[in-house]
């Protein structure tokens, strides 16, 4: 009788520090503010930056895990004065990824996957592509609220890729305006 209640705490501790270090594992996020006043959550290991885009109005990065990240807004009010409507965040992101297509033998962009997250409309492809300087990934996500359109722009090596997918998706859906 003795045994088996041992063999049970064991096993009931051996699942709790399995469920302990799962948790533990996971990416942490903080809420950062960017641009006209958005927020959304980015990894904790990613700081703030100022280097990789001129227009982008939210820039983080880790360079020991090449882990980047931008966003772009776009007001939809000035986006219609200058004549450029879109019918939803799917419209926007085939636009604006339509240079990327030009070059499709040297670049693969997945096709586009559209949900709902935050209560944004959201439309999303993954891009892979080899150039003299390796393999990469990239995660571009259009989001429309009710006011803009956001690209969000995660990229890293290819090899990465496997380890921060999630975290970029997670940054990129979290967006509120």
């Amino acid at each position: 009788m003795q045994t088996s209640t041992s063999i049970k705490l064991f096993v009931s501790f051996l699942l709790l520090f399995v469920s302990f270090s799962a948790v533990q594992a996971q990416t942490q996020f903080t809420e950062r503010k960017g641009g006209h006043s958005y927020s959304m959550e980015i990894p904790s290991y990613m700081v703030k930056t100022y280097e990789l885009n001129d227009v982008a109005s939210l820039q983080y990065f880790n360079k020991n895990k090449d882990a980047y990240a931008i966003v772009i807004e776009d007001s939809k009010d000035e986006l219609e004065t200058k004549g450029m409507m879109f019918e939803n965040a799917t419209d926007f992101l085939d636009s604006f990824t339509a240079d990327y297509k030009k070059e499709e033998k040297r670049r693969k962009l997945s096709k586009t996957k559209a949900f709902e997250s935050n209560g944004n409309k959201i439309a999303q492809n993954e891009l892979k592509w080899t150039d003299e300087d390796g393999d990469f990934f990239m995660l571009i996500t259009a989001v429309e609220t009710k006011t803009h359109f956001y690209k969000v722009i995660c990229w890293t090596l290819a090899a990465n890729a496997p380890q921060l997918k999630e975290d970029f998706k997670h940054l990129s859906e979290s967006i509120k305006d």
